[in-house]
């Protein structure tokens, strides 16, 4: 997956991605984050936290270099605690199978990122065609010719 880019699907609510030498942990919930935070603090592990205000939602990052040594065990730690943080997330709803959300975090060329909205049934017939990877690059594609228009004809254009 190119660096920069990652797929999120609320549906799921799990995001552990690798933005610039950076890996990011996304929390709903505060209890859950301070858990995380935690082991982190135990482990001498340095961190920095931002707020995704377009999902209420809390972002630990951690160069990688930093999380070398402790890695697999973060990552699975993470990967409990992000189950957890789904069902209390989900919680909230009156019905937590009625919640069918689905976007695309993207992150632009000046750094703010955003998430596109968009149908998660058409996302999964998408990704049940495409790979994670593979339409994490076809995005990336698109949000650079957004930002950097090209009015070449595409008959002139090199295949990439």
């Amino acid at each position: 997956m190119p660096k920069g880019t990652c797929l999120y699907t609320s549906r799921h609510g799990k995001r552990a991605v690798i933005m610039n030498d950076t890996l990011e942990y996304l929390f709903y919930s505060s209890s859950i984050f301070d858990r995380f935070v935690d082991v982190l603090n135990e482990k001498n592990i340095p961190w920095t936290k931002t707020e995704e205000v377009i999902n209420h939602s809390s972002i630990i990052h951690i160069t990688e270099e930093d999380i070398e040594e402790y890695w697999d065990e973060i990552d699975d730690f993470y990967d409990e605690l992000a189950i957890e943080d789904q069902r209390l997330e989900e919680s909230g709803a009156n019905n937590p199978d009625d919640i069918s959300t689905a976007g695309i975090h993207i992150q632009l060329k000046n750094n703010v990122q955003t998430i596109a909205q968009v149908n998660p049934d058409m996302l999964n017939r998408i990704l049940d065609v495409l790979s994670a990877d593979e339409f994490a690059e076809f995005v990336d594609i698109i949000a650079k010719s957004v930002e950097d228009p090209d009015d070449t004809p595409i008959c002139k254009l090199q295949s990439l």
